[in-house]
């Protein structure tokens, strides 16, 4: 067996055996792989093969196969490797051992099962090299006490893998792992690296390390291998049952229903659109039509700008500008607007927060929030279309939510006097208000975001 990266060559071998969504991957040395998306797509068997193929040609590899529960893996992990190993006829080349429950390579190099179920039996393994977590995200504490076991010397590169569909208890955006790996990401392919803590005692105690990880989204229609009988019943749930359709076939994060949510009839699958970016505008962006643009001028913790196109009275939300602070001002929203439709001409309306036209302590007297974006603005020759006064926080939840539910009973068409508010799947701080924002008793939002003296 040739011990060379050069083993497979990625162009010619390895295309023929993994769909072409992985093959950046391959040789990918992060020390986090987060492998995530919709069902079917074709990542587990990925992992699976090339994590074989690093077993059989590396000098020294000890990876753990990370659970739940200890007896789930005999299924999960355990399973995938056997059925790699022998659709690629080289099973005959490691022991698939049932007690104790591990694949052994036949130059020694192993695979060891553990489950989060006996946290003391994760600490016991000498000189791990890697951890694969296959559909259960762990809890930190477990999560910390694996990573800060894998740091063996032996190996040329430590990596643990995630593959996983992101459906999450509660409310993904405040899980652990969300808040580690994803938070303030607007896309779903990216790399970026996380701070991980050494030790909680001695010489190190207090001191962090920074760690490379990459993030990775796939979905059934990136496996050209997928039986077709399994991509029509994913497809199936969009009217059967939206919400595994987002988490399964969509391959969005999402939280276990719940009640008590403020738009309780938006729904993911159908008021949602796909859109993405592959530069600075989104693809549905229509250069002949205007641009709707409405100011939230809270800050905390960010200052939005949404964007909108209308065609007859179907409402696309194409975009959203999101700025955290020390750029969560109205001058700075308006300077990003200017860098991602600086050659729009076709027309720009705005809208906003009625509170927007006061003058006050964070602006020079004569001006406010609007006449400043009608100065940075100004080569669009922008038309203000603010109220008065805003409509009650209820009214404006209630109408939304009749539109919504028009739509979802029509199937997807116009029926509420023939309007439709779709909004793009890029805009995820806006889908994510959509989806968890909760209710208070007398029926307004739980939580606000708050007005701080930064604006200007």
């Amino acid at each position: 067996m040739k011990n060379s990266d050069s083993l497979f060559d990625i162009n010619v071998k390895w295309s023929k055996v993994i769909n072409e969504r992985f093959l950046p991957l391959v040789y990918n040395r992060d020390r986090y792989l987060l492998l995530w998306g919709g069902r079917g797509s074709s990542k587990s068997m990925f992992v699976a093969q090339r994590l074989l193929l690093r077993c059989l040609r590396e000098d020294y590899f000890r990876y753990i196969l990370i659970k739940k529960t200890f007896n789930a893996i005999r299924d999960a992990q355990w399973e995938t490797l056997k059925q790699a190993a022998q659709a690629m006829k080289i099973d005959h080349l490691f022991r698939f051992k049932t007690s104790p429950l591990e694949i052994v390579c036949y130059n020694g190099n192993k695979f060891i099962c553990r489950g989060c179920d006996d946290t003391a039996k994760l600490k016991s393994i000498k000189d791990p090299t890697g951890a694969w977590y296959e559909e259960d995200l762990p809890t930190e504490k477990d999560f910390i006490t694996i990573t800060t076991s894998i740091r063996s010397m032996k190996a040329k590169y430590l990596q643990e893998i995630f593959t996983f569909n992101p459906e999450v208890e509660g409310d993904h955006t405040q899980h652990w792992f969300y808040k580690k790996f994803f938070e303030g990401k607007n896309e779903v392919n990216f790399s970026s690296s996380v701070l991980l803590p050494l030790e909680s005692e001695g010489p190190a105690a207090g001191k962090a390390v920074s760690l490379s990880y990459t993030s990775h989204h796939s979905r059934a229609a990136d496996n050209r291998f997928l039986p077709a009988e399994f991509g029509a019943f994913l497809q199936s749930l969009k009217q059967t049952n939206p919400y595994y359709y987002t988490i399964y076939a969509l391959g969005q994060w999402g939280n276990k229903q719940t009640s008590g949510q403020f738009y309780k009839l938006f729904n993911y699958a159908i008021n949602g659109i796909e859109n993405k970016s592959y530069g600075d505008t989104p693809p549905l962006y229509d250069s002949s039509l205007p641009l709707h643009i409405s100011f939230d001028f809270n800050v905390n913790p960010y200052i939005t700008c949404t964007i909108h196109q209308i065609k007859g009275k179907r409402c696309i939300q194409i975009d959203e500008i999101c700025l955290s602070t020390p750029q969560n001002t109205t001058s700075a929203l308006c300077r990003e607007f200017v860098r991602r439709y600086h050659a729009h001409r076709a027309g720009l309306f705005v809208y906003g927060d009625p509170s927007g036209m006061r003058q006050d302590t964070r602006t020079e007297k004569g001006y406010n929030d609007f006449t400043i974006i009608q100065a940075e603005l100004c080569q669009f020759r922008p038309s203000l279309r603010v109220q008065s006064k805003a409509p009650s926080v209820k009214m404006r939840g209630d109408f939304i939510n009749t539109v919504f539910s028009a739509v979802a009973d029509a199937g997807g068409k116009p029926d509420y006097a023939g309007l439709q508010f779709i909004i793009g799947y890029n805009c995820t701080h806006t889908l994510n208000d959509y989806l968890f924002c909760k209710e208070l008793t007398d029926g307004t939002k739980e939580k606000e975001k708050q007005r701080t003296p930064t604006q200007a």
